[in-house]
């Protein structure tokens, strides 16, 4: 247990896109009962657990960041922790550096939203992590963080990470609505709920899609299979439920591969439909042929 337990890059073909999720880290804690399923008893969701042969009162939450070269630029979404501010994440870098790329490489950072553990590793030690990147944010995802509200939805400290990690980088930022094109080949997609202007990204290279997901599901076992559970995460409960919806829905019934930073990693894989909601169903070798 001294050495490397876990894979840390994933590395597939997407049409002319090379795309690489990497794992930044990971936390454990109690759970996943109240911060999914809030609003049902707490007995359902550790029977939903037990049903998947998971631990009914602890969990596992991963932060995959992903990084996509598109043959013009090296594309990272978003940024996970800055290393050091958390024992068991915060090596985004190294695993590119494992995949052959420096810091100083990445030519766009798009946020996907601006929770802390997508914008931490913004900054290292005061200064850029990635100096020679223009960024890309949505822009009621910006207004939002740059505003008064998320002191009165309890965000207060996560608006001054913001402000120290995001605002300073905003004469190189492009504010996207949902529809726009981060690079050719890349558009957002309307996601709101988890956070006011929260995106996902629809990724398309020689006839292929790759929906990236980011925080549309925190869980792949919680947030798909029950998407009307209340994520404590999640801004605007409800509408986060109904984007869960929306988005899944598509995903399954266009049979179109996914992303999410929090997926178990490599955090690749496909959404089936069930009687009640969803199901996660991990690529094995697909992405590989």
């Amino acid at each position: 247990m001294q050495t490397i337990i876990r894979p840390g890059e994933y590395r597939f073909q997407l049409g002319d896109m090379t795309i690489a999720t990497i794992l930044d880290g990971y936390r454990q804690g109690d759970g996943p009962h109240p911060t999914f399923g809030a609003n049902v008893d707490e007995a359902e969701v550790h029977a939903l657990m037990r049903a998947n042969f998971l631990p009914e009162t602890r969990f596992e939450h991963h932060f995959v960041p992903i990084l996509v070269e598109t043959g013009g630029e090296l594309v990272l979404f978003d940024t996970g922790f800055s290393r050091g501010t958390n024992p068991t994440a915060g090596f985004l870098q190294d695993g590119m550096k494992r995949l052959g790329h420096k810091p100083e490489d990445v030519t766009v950072v798009v946020i996907t939203h601006g929770h802390g553990d997508h914008i931490s590793g913004l900054m290292t030690d005061g200064k850029e992590s990635f100096p020679n990147a223009r960024y890309a944010i949505g822009q009621k995802e910006y207004d939002f963080w740059v505003s008064d509200e998320p002191a009165k939805v309890g965000r207060g400290d996560n608006a001054k990470m913001f402000e120290a990690n995001f605002v300073p980088l905003v004469d190189r930022t492009t504010f996207l609505q949902p529809g726009d094109e981060v690079v050719p080949g890349i558009t957002a997609v309307e996601a709101f709920g988890h956070s006011p202007g929260h995106l996902a990204f629809m990724l398309e290279s020689g006839g292929k899609r790759l929906l990236h997901m980011a925080d549309t599901t925190n869980h792949y076992v919680a947030s798909l299979q029950r998407p009307d559970w209340h994520v404590s995460f999640d801004t605007d409960k409800e509408q986060a439920a109904a984007t869960r919806r929306r988005i899944f829905e598509m995903a399954a019934s266009e049979r179109i591969p996914v992303t999410g930073f929090h997926m178990p990693f490599p955090s690749v894989g496909f959404v089936e439909k069930t009687a009640d909601g969803y199901r996660w169903v991990p690529a094995s070798y697909q992405m590989n042929l």
